[in-house]
């Protein structure tokens, strides 16, 4: 085994442990691989959330879009290791919690969101009725 794939898992421990319970508690659904993650899109899941090197996507949110932004979040957990969970993934999380559709804010405009986003070369338009429109071609 690659000895890089090893360091870089052991960096990204804690949330690959519990990225694993999250594929585990989602299952089943359909399971494939993006640029070197696990991919699961469930039924049972409400949204998306990425965690070390596995993503889980909720079935109703199939686009190559939120794929990519969960793989930024990716980025994140190898950029950060054992810091991205409280750098990124709880406040991520309790945005998301708090956040409604069609609220005044952009939901792509909190530091976890856009910076997902900009790691995966997505750029949005920010619309004034609170939610991001569709990345721009």
């Amino acid at each position: 085994m690659d000895p890089v794939k090893i360091l870089l898992y052991l960096w990204q421990l804690p949330q690959n442990l519990l990225g694993l319970g999250v594929m585990w508690a989602m299952s089943p659904g359909v399971e494939e691989t993006f640029r070197g993650c696990r991919v699961l899109r469930s039924e049972k899941m409400q949204g998306g959330i990425s965690l070390g090197r596995y993503i889980v996507i909720g079935k109703q949110f199939l686009n190559p879009v939120t794929e990519r932004h969960e793989w930024g979040h990716t980025l994140q957990s190898r950029l950060l290791g054992p810091f991205y969970l409280p750098v990124v993934g709880i406040p991520s999380l309790l945005w998301a919690a708090l956040w409604k559709p069609g609220r005044k804010w952009d939901y792509y405009a909190f530091y976890t969101e856009r910076w997902a986003d900009h790691l995966a070369g997505i750029r949005r338009q920010v619309s004034s009725g609170g939610r991001g429109t569709p990345p721009r071609p």
